[in-house]
């Protein structure tokens, strides 16, 4: 997937969220705007949205001089959710369905993005997805294909949603879990430290895609990360900044998330708010090693 000219307005609008939250001074702001829009007026829009994001998060932590502004917002939402986990892991102890409840809170989990435009609340979204109908569910194929797996790869996202990941991870129970995290801070992706917080380690080994980028970009992943995602007999990847890298990638990949805008619901084919479990559509992969020509959409 590359980057689309509708993408421009919604990257506009995050960063004016971002500014709005009293990071900068007033007098900064206007200078701020003019070097994300100069920035943006040069961009080359044939790259993935993820590798975009990856220069212009770069270019703004620069501008306020914060190397991780959204910190503070991360921890919150980390501690917000450890607060409710017993209550989450209650609800899946309890359930007749524990694969189920857990893979939908999962899903509900992504809701709390800081980079798209479309906001959602919530604690609501997290109620409705466990009564709710998905609009893609390949669920069932995803329960098929794990049942005879070794190793999983799962690719985090967002603070807050990991710890519904690692609940998540704990009904699996496969030989080997690999947890991949972002190589630096972005937005409110996961790194390092959020799943030291969050206890992740105790269920799977955390690596990290060896990248800031707010999704998988191959051409800068690590390679230790590559060999990982070559060799896994299943991956699941959470949220749109992974499957805007990784949609036309010919491995076994379960995108996991719920539809924050208009592109990647129409990438899809349903719309935002929907709930989807989604299946790479590339049906066609041979073996378990991806070239550089098979990446090149990334």
């Amino acid at each position: 997937m590359i980057v689309s000219l509708d993408c421009i307005p919604c990257t506009v609008n995050s960063f004016l969220r971002l500014i709005k939250t009293g990071m900068l001074p007033e007098e900064s702001k206007e200078a701020a705007m003019r070097r994300l829009l100069a920035f943006l007026s040069r961009a080359d829009f044939r790259q993935s949205p993820p590798a975009l994001g990856r220069e212009m998060h770069r270019m703004i932590r620069e501008e306020l001089n914060n190397s991780d502004p959204y910190r503070e917002i991360k921890e919150k939402y980390n501690r917000m959710m450890l607060d409710l986990q017993p209550q989450f892991e209650n609800q899946i102890e309890t359930s007749t369905d524990s694969f189920d409840t857990a893979m939908r809170l999962a899903v509900a989990g992504n809701v709390i993005d800081f980079g798209p435009q479309a906001q959602m609340d919530i604690m609501e979204t997290i109620n409705r997805v466990t009564r709710a109908q998905f609009a893609i569910d390949d669920s069932q194929q995803l329960r098929d294909d794990l049942k005879s797996a070794r190793t999983l790869l799962y690719l985090g996202d967002n603070c807050g949603e990991i710890v519904m990941d690692k609940l998540f991870l704990q009904t699996l129970g496969l030989p080997e879990m690999y947890f991949a995290v972002r190589g630096g801070p972005i937005i409110n992706d996961v790194t390092i430290e959020d799943a030291k917080l969050v206890g992740m380690e105790d269920v799977a080994t955390v690596i990290t895609t060896g990248d800031d980028s707010p999704g998988v970009v191959w051409e800068t992943a690590s390679d230790e990360f590559k060999a990982i995602f070559n060799e896994a007999d299943v991956i699941i990847s959470k949220g749109q900044g992974n499957l805007e890298g990784l949609i036309d990638v010919p491995q076994n990949i379960y995108f996991l998330l719920v539809i924050k805008c208009d592109l990647v619901g129409e990438l899809v084919e349903t719309g935002v708010g929907e709930f989807v479990i989604k299946r790479s559509p590339s049906q066609e992969y041979k073996s378990k090693e991806i070239t550089p020509t098979e990446k090149e959409v990334l």
